[in-house]
């Protein structure tokens, strides 16, 4: 069965932050409808996807030698 969405995240969509602030303040990503949510739960209330609770990607430098 194919995961879809089905159009409850636009009811439920959090307000605009930077990148980074969202994971610190509780946000989870849903990467099927591409919102954040302000939730406890581990997967969308709307396609049942795992939400993302971490950044993919750190954006540290590496100290140059």
């Amino acid at each position: 069965m194919v995961q879809t969405c089905k159009g409850v995240c636009e009811r439920m969509k959090s307000t605009s932050f930077t990148n980074n602030l969202r994971y610190k303040i509780g946000q989870k990503w849903c990467s099927l409808c591409a919102f954040f949510f302000f939730t406890e739960e581990t997967t969308c209330p709307c396609c049942k996807t795992r939400l993302r609770s971490r950044a993919r990607s750190k954006k540290e430098e590496l100290p140059r030698i």
